[in-house]
């Protein structure tokens, strides 16, 4: 009879892992890290450090504590703390983050927010009906 390990859960330890070779399409949750050294389609939410490896290719809209790429990102990244684009990194992304850290040699294409992203339902003119400075415009009066 075999008795069985007790393991304890230590997340400070514990992380994920996409291999190499290995692809995976669909959505992502995490309380811990991941680290991508295959291939993930499709959208991924983290609370803590996502790392892509320079194998990796993560492609989707991605949240998480904290960002390390080194491999190929694509699509959005939200990260509420440090960004970290490698020197073998290739970025293309709508990027919102608190700090950003860029080695010579990395390639990013797409925008930089410094912060977190905004609500994408804010109005586009901002100003009440009522507004006395917005009239509809008086027809012309031709002279006699």
């Amino acid at each position: 009879m075999m008795n069985p390990v007790k393991r304890t859960s230590d997340s400070a330890h514990e992380h994920n892992r996409i291999v190499e070779g290995a692809v995976f399409e669909g959505s992502i949750q995490s309380p811990v890290d991941i680290r991508v050294d295959g291939i993930i389609k499709g959208n991924v939410l983290i609370h803590g450090k996502l790392v892509v490896g320079p194998t990796g290719t993560v492609e989707g809209e991605v949240v998480a504590a904290e960002a390390s790429i080194a491999g190929k990102l694509r699509g959005s990244l939200e990260v509420k703390g440090l960004t970290t684009l490698a020197q073998t990194a290739q970025v293309q992304a709508e990027l919102y983050t608190g700090q950003i850290s860029i080695e010579a040699g990395a390639q990013f294409s797409g925008n930089c927010h410094m912060g977190p992203k905004e609500p994408i339902s804010k109005p586009i003119n901002p100003q009440p009906a009522n507004n006395p400075a917005v009239q509809a415009p008086v027809p012309a009066v031709a002279a006699s």
